[in-house]
């Protein structure tokens, strides 16, 4: 059977509206952002921790990350169908930005971990709807070229991203590991508000909050 469409449906975006390898590098910017942030903390956590103290809330600055992405990632999937991939990717973005210079200003390791929770949440919006973009642009037959492009940028980011963590660490302070998502992120912002163009419905629409929660769970086969 299939699934009936969003009450409000954002159109397929073509290359006739949209400049596609202009909003596909900045979909690989803003994902090299997300992906490089997994394995550059973990090279400056050692002096992290020796300027701020609390060894033991160190876990907590990964699995806060990881709790908000997590948890915010369908309500923004959602989002974009409502209110359309560039409002929310780039409200997503600029989420991301405020919570890295806030980790940047950290003064404690608590007050780390509750603005690594603001990363998180702008994470859970730019990562869905960054591939929601790339389903909207491409065809069927072009997406196994770009998920290869794509998936490029998560094996780059894990191998450059422990060396660009000891460089920082090296050169400057622990604060550059966050700030330096600055100007990639409004390269990647730029980008979406320049080349992506959308087309949607003015027919508004709500978020269910009950049915996830209440629906029952898949009897095993």
């Amino acid at each position: 059977m299939a699934l009936a469409r969003p009450l409000s449906y954002v159109a397929p975006m073509t290359a006739l509206t949209t400049h596609r390898p202009l909003v596909l590098a900045a979909v690989m910017a803003a994902n090299f952002m997300i992906a490089i942030e997994a394995t550059i903390v973990s090279t400056a956590m050692p002096q992290i921790v020796a300027q701020l103290g609390g060894l033991e809330l160190y876990s907590w600055v990964f699995a806060a990350f990881l709790l908000t992405q997590t948890a915010t990632t369908v309500v923004f999937g959602k989002l974009s169908d409502l209110k359309g991939r560039k409002a929310v990717i780039l409200s997503g973005i600029a989420i991301f930005l405020v919570g890295s210079i806030l980790c940047g200003f950290a003064w404690s390791m608590p007050s780390l971990i509750v603005f690594r929770l603001i990363q998180g949440v702008g994470a859970g919006a730019v990562q869905p709807v960054a591939m929601t973009i790339v389903g909207d642009l491409y065809s069927v037959h072009e997406r196994g070229k770009i998920q290869g492009w794509l998936a490029s940028v998560w094996a780059i980011s894990a191998v450059i991203g422990p060396l660009v963590g000891g460089l920082i660490i090296q050169y400057w302070t622990w604060a550059w590991i966050f700030w330096m998502n600055l100007p990639i992120g409004l390269l990647a912002s730029a980008g979406f508000w320049f080349y992506l163009h959308e087309k949607r419905s003015d027919v508004g629409g709500r978020i269910d909050h009950v049915t996830p929660a209440s629906s029952p769970s898949p009897s095993p086969r």
